[in-house]
């Protein structure tokens, strides 16, 4: 397989290019929003209109960008299997990207962890039969009122469907459409609930929020985020 075509990049270019889509935001200061917006209000708003764009890498595998945090998608005999679900304001756009891929159903979804723009679309794709999978701390903190103060906004519990059925503590290995996907907990990094997937026969690593290519991290403090952390989970890059 000659690697340098220009429809697949390698691990690396994909890892410095996995959280650009949602890093954008959250760099700029909440002065910079008029009136009573905040980031999640106006992420969520530009969401509805957003124009989804889907780069497809080897192995099967394609990554959405454009709603909030890059969404992977790998898809095969066990259906569609998705890391990370986007806005719901941009319901729409994902599923015409999904169907623009194959006509598979997505049966199982990956959350790297619990911030909105990655965890957004977790009901609706449960009511399309995903089974959610993620980190304990992603779904402790989708489960209770959850308040970021660099944002200035307090979430509400999420309804039961957006609740991850699956959990584990510190790492998973999961063996799905005939490849092998290793989930690993960083620990507090961007979150205390960051975890990066690895579909390791295609040597693609998708790294959630942990990597910011050019940008000084953004560290969600409020939920038991690490600067430390997040240098040492970039390192693990």
């Amino acid at each position: 397989m000659n690697h340098k075509q220009t429809s697949q990049i390698t691990r690396r270019q994909f890892l410095t290019s996995a959280s650009l889509g949602a890093g954008a935001l959250w760099l700029a200061p909440l002065n910079l929003f008029a009136g009573d917006d905040n980031p999640v209000a106006v992420s969520r708003d530009q969401g509805a209109t957003a124009k989804i764009t889907v780069q497809n890498l080897r192995g099967g595998i394609s990554v959405l960008s454009g709603s909030g945090g890059n969404i992977a998608v790998l898809s095969g005999a066990d259906g569609k299997i998705l890391v990370d679900a986007g806005l719901t304001t941009s319901r729409r756009g994902i599923v015409e990207a999904f169907a623009g891929i194959n006509a598979n159903p997505v049966r199982h979804l990956i959350n790297t962890h619990w911030h909105f723009d990655h965890t957004d679309g977790n009901e609706w794709l449960n009511s399309a039969g995903a089974r959610i999978i993620a980190q304990e701390n992603t779904r402790k903190h989708l489960s209770t009122a959850t308040r970021v103060e660099a944002w200035n906004f307090t979430f509400p519990p999420s309804p039961a469907g957006a609740l991850p059925t699956e959990v584990f503590k510190q790492d998973l290995t999961l063996h799905l459409n005939g490849t092998t996907l290793a989930l690993k907990y960083y620990g507090p990094a961007h979150t205390d609930s960051d975890i990066s997937v690895e579909f390791t026969d295609a040597e693609i690593l998708h790294t959630g929020d942990t990597w910011w290519n050019g940008h000084f991290p953004f560290i969600d403090y409020s939920t038991g985020g690490s600067i430390d952390g997040a240098i040492h989970a970039a390192g693990k890059g």
